[in-house]
């Protein structure tokens, strides 16, 4: 059996500048973190029976791969899979759609269990190489337009700053905040769930359309969300976090220009009533529309917004931020 695990990542700054759209005309920069939520994946060879046994978004028992209803499980075994039996199990901190980077978490997780072991057809995926895969799942595979900010950040993990150059390839350098202003961010940084979710390529599309077809509003927008970036590591680096909630608050505000779909009349409210109770910035996590939404809270003002929020009916959701990437446990037989 093995345990295949991949964390859930916030965005800081640039996000949306990884789309290859964007990314293949100007190069894109994201500085993101991966933190103590993850999404684990379980598998084991399957015994007599059905070839493929999964509890992932349902639990089926079906002669193969193609006849799992979980797209992102039926590619990455389509790719990694060698046919053999096998039982697979999945187990997630957080609901999917919250952009919290969830289906590229999962894919890191499965790809990464899948070819460590008998059922995969290469010798263990791992770092950059193990972000690629997962990524070709979901761009090439699955035709999603999505950039590849969360698989580099779900296999690696930390601060990252990536780099996303016009040949496509990527830079993933590790940001080493001092551990003391990593302990001010796990306390000042707070995310609320606005109960709703929803598919971050359909949000995302659009703004890939405007790119494509040369919109110089949206192309400038993202050249600033991409400027932030710089903004969010002089934040890190000398410890400024009120600067960190500034920042993620200006992107929010350019974000929100992308497009129709990216926030909500119930979001925004809420987001103004985090601000007039202490907040000094924030934004919503990952494409918009919906999920988690992130907010920079000095310790003094998080009764006060706590209490905004819950009037808003957000839920808020424990969290810590963590250095670890992909990990992965092999569990042999019991001695007896």
């Amino acid at each position: 059996m093995w345990i295949s695990s991949a964390p859930l990542r916030i965005s800081l700054a640039g996000g949306g500048t990884d789309l290859p759209v964007y990314a293949r005309r100007f190069g894109g920069t994201v500085v993101g973190v991966s933190t103590n939520l993850r999404v684990t994946v379980v598998g084991r060879p399957g015994g007599a029976g059905t070839e493929v046994r999964a509890c992932l978004d349902s639990c089926a028992a079906v002669p193969s791969a193609d006849g799992l209803s979980n797209p992102f499980a039926r590619a990455a075994l389509g790719r990694h899979w060698d046919g053999g039996r096998i039982q697979l199990a999945s187990f997630g901190d957080v609901p999917g759609g919250t952009g919290m980077g969830s289906s590229a978490a999962f894919c890191v997780a499965l790809i990464g269990g899948l070819t460590s072991g008998p059922t995969g057809r290469q010798g263990g995926l791992r770092g950059t190489e193990l972000a690629e895969a997962a990524a070709a799942i979901e761009i090439e595979a699955l035709h999603r337009p999505v950039g590849k900010q969360d698989h580099y950040l779900a296999a690696l993990g930390g601060f990252r700053r990536l780099r996303f150059e016009r040949d496509g390839t990527v830079g993933a350098e590790r940001i080493e905040p001092d551990p003391a202003v990593v302990r001010h961010l796990d306390e000042e940084l707070l995310l609320f769930f606005t109960g709703i979710t929803r598919d971050a390529g359909a949000v995302l599309a659009s703004q890939g359309d405007s790119v494509r077809v040369g919109d110089r509003e949206v192309e400038n927008r993202l050249h600033e969300i991409k400027e932030l970036t710089a903004v969010v590591g002089d934040a890190l680096s000398t410890g400024d976090t009120g600067l960190l909630g500034a920042a993620l608050g200006r992107h929010w505000e350019i974000k929100q220009t992308l497009g129709s779909g990216v926030t909500l009349p119930a979001v925004d409210r809420a987001y103004r009533d985090a601000l007039a109770a202490g907040a000094t910035g924030g934004k919503l996590i990952g494409a918009g529309g919906g999920g988690f939404l992130l907010l920079h809270v000095p310790t003094a003002a998080q009764p006060t917004v706590r209490t905004a929020l819950a009037a808003h009916g957000m839920d808020e959701q424990p969290f810590g931020l963590d250095r670890w990437g992909h990990q992965l446990v092999h569990v042999g037989e019991v001695a007896r």
